[in-house]
């Protein structure tokens, strides 16, 4: 499994960079996990950036949006499993996403109807990766 997120502005709460970086670390034990900060700033130069960013990748690419499609764990699970190709998280700074970036995605994906933080935002997506995992694998994680 190859895994890639972009995400605008780094990770400045220090528990939540530690925590993020806990499953980080359970998910390489799956495969590779490659993480690209963008600079953040106004939201049209972050989305110039992320379209840059974006350019040359080659895999499924799904941008997270609270106007995106929710799905449960186990349904995202199923959507990671069968990829059969690098998956490309894209995560916005805190004034979102243009629907440029929004249309280069082949799936646009909500974590929640509410707004969080990018900062939560890329918490919550590395936990829900490795989730995912662990329901593919079998691995005591998920209750079901």
């Amino acid at each position: 499994m190859l895994f890639k997120i972009i995400a605008v502005g780094k990770l400045k709460d220090k528990a939540l960079a530690a925590k993020t970086a806990e499953f980080e670390k359970r998910i390489q034990a799956f495969g590779k996990l490659e993480v690209v900060e963008l600079k953040d700033g106004v939201k049209e130069k972050e989305c110039a950036r992320i379209l840059e960013a974006l350019e040359k990748e080659r895999g499924l690419i799904i941008v997270l949006s609270e106007d995106g499609m929710e799905l449960t764990s186990q349904a995202f699970s199923g959507m990671i499993s069968s990829a059969d190709r690098k998956i490309i998280f894209v995560i916005g700074g805190p004034y979102g996403l243009s629907d440029e970036v929004k249309k280069r995605a082949e799936r646009v994906l909500s974590l929640s109807k509410m707004t969080f933080t990018h900062e939560m935002c890329r918490f919550f997506l590395t936990e829900q990766i490795y989730r995912a995992i662990a329901i593919a694998k079998g691995i005591k994680y998920h209750n079901d």
